[in-house]
C-alpha cells in the first residue's frame, strides 16, 4: 500500500482509477462496504485502487469540535493500520485546510479526482459529499460523469437494529462504555495506541502491576469502567484488564489509562501498546480500603480470564 501525503507536484504511477472518499473516521461497516465496492469495480476494470481520506480532522479545522480531546475515533497512525487491511494500492492523506474546505465540487472533481488521481469510477457513500457548501454530491457527480467520461456508484446506508450505521452513533456507544456494541457496529475491535509511561506505581506494591498508556489528545476514551481487552506488543497478544479513571480509592484527580497485562512480565517503560476493548467488565468504584480493592481486582482478573476471545488473536 502506497501511502501519498500531498499531491502538490504529485505524479501519478497509475493511468485509471477506482477510488472513494471521506474521512473514514472509524472504517466502520458501511466504510468497508464502500471500500469492498471498489475492489470489485477496480478488478473489472483492472484500476488503481485508491482511498482518499483527510489529515487533521475536517471537525478540527472548521472548529465543529469545542476541542481536540477526543475529536477522532482513530488517530492517523492507527487508520494506517485499519487501511493496512484492505487491498488498497494507494492511500492519499490529504492534507485538509480551510482553503481546500471552501474549494468548489467542480474544481475538486476536474484537478484532484479527475486530474491529480485520474479516477474513471468514484464511489462514494449515501450522505457522502465534498466541496463548497458540500455541492459534490451523488447527484452532482452523476450529471458530471456524463460530460468527463467516468462512473459513479453511490452505496446505501448500512443499517444494524433498524438504524444506520455511521460513526456518531459509534462515538455514543463508546462515550457510554458500550465496546461490544461499538464492536458490532465497527466490524472489527475498538482500539487504542499508547505509549508506556512512569505513574504512581500502586499496582506493583498490591500484586497488579500496570502500564500506564500516554494516548493523543485527540483519541476518543471510552468511559471510565473497568474493561477486559487484549494487549499487543512485540507481535504478541496477552489478555489485560484495562481500568480508565481517577481510581477514587486513591483520590487521584487526573485521569489514567492503566493495563494489567496477563501473564506477562517485563519493563514497557517507553514502548508502544495497543489495546483492543472487547466487553465492560465493571463501572470505576471507590473501595473503602486497599484489601477491597485487591479483592475486587482478583474477580476482575477471573472474568477476563474467562471472557471470550475472537480466534484472530494468537493467544
Amino acid at each position: 500500500m502506497h501511502i501519498v501525503k500531498d499531491l502538490e507536484g504529485f505524479v501519478p504511477f497509475w493511468e485509471r482509477a477506482s477510488l472513494t472518499l471521506g474521512v473514514f473516521d472509524g472504517m466502520h461497516r458501511g466504510h468497508q462496504k464502500i471500500i469492498q465496492r471498489v475492489q470489485k469495480r477496480s478488478k473489472k476494470a483492472r484500476h488503481a485502487r485508491i482511498l482518499l481520506t483527510y489529515h487533521p480532522h475536517p471537525d478540527i479545522v472548521l472548529g465543529k469540535r469545542e476541542s481536540l480531546r477526543g475529536a477522532e475515533l482513530f488517530t492517523y497512525e492507527e487508520k494506517l493500520a485499519l487501511f493496512q487491511r484492505f487491498s488498497l494500492d494507494v492511500v492519499v492523506f490529504m492534507p485538509f485546510t480551510k482553503e481546500l474546505a471552501s474549494m468548489t465540487a467542480l474544481r475538486y472533481l476536474r484537478e484532484i479526482l479527475l486530474g491529480k488521481l485520474r479516477a474513471r469510477n468514484i464511489v462514494i457513500g449515501y450522505d457522502q459529499c465534498f466541496g463548497r457548501g458540500r455541492k459534490g454530491n451523488y447527484e452532482f457527480l452523476k450529471l458530471m460523469s456524463k460530460k468527463y467520461d467516468f462512473e459513479v456508484d453511490r452505496i446505501e446506508a448500512v443499517k444494524s437494529k433498524g438504524d444506520i450505521i455511521s460513526t456518531s452513533r459509534i462515538r455514543g456507544e463508546i462515550q457510554a462504555g458500550n465496546v461490544s456494541e461499538a464492536n458490532r457496529l465497527l466490524g472489527h475491535d475498538y482500539f487504542l495506541t499508547g505509549t508506556v509511561v512512569r505513574g504512581f506505581q500502586r499496582g506493583q506494591s498490591i500484586g497488579y502491576p500496570t502500564a500506564n498508556l500516554d494516548v493523543a489528545e485527540s483519541k476518543l476514551i471510552p468511559a471510565e469502567g473497568v474493561y477486559g481487552a487484549i494487549c499487543e506488543w512485540g507481535g504478541q497478544h496477552y489478555r489485560a484488564m484495562v481500568n480508565i479513571g481517577k481510581n477514587p480509592t486513591f483520590q487521584n484527580e487526573q485521569m489514567t489509562i492503566e493495563a494489567n497485562i496477563l501473564d506477562f512480565k517485563g519493563d514497557l517503560y517507553g514502548e508502544t501498546l495497543r489495546l483492543y476493548f472487547l466487553h465492560r467488565l465493571r463501572e470505576e468504584l471507590s473501595f473503602a480500603s486497599v484489601n477491597e480493592l485487591v479483592e475486587q481486582l482478583g474477580r476482575d482478573e477471573k472474568a477476563t480470564r474467562k471472557m471470550s476471545v475472537p480466534s484472530s488473536y494468537s493467544l
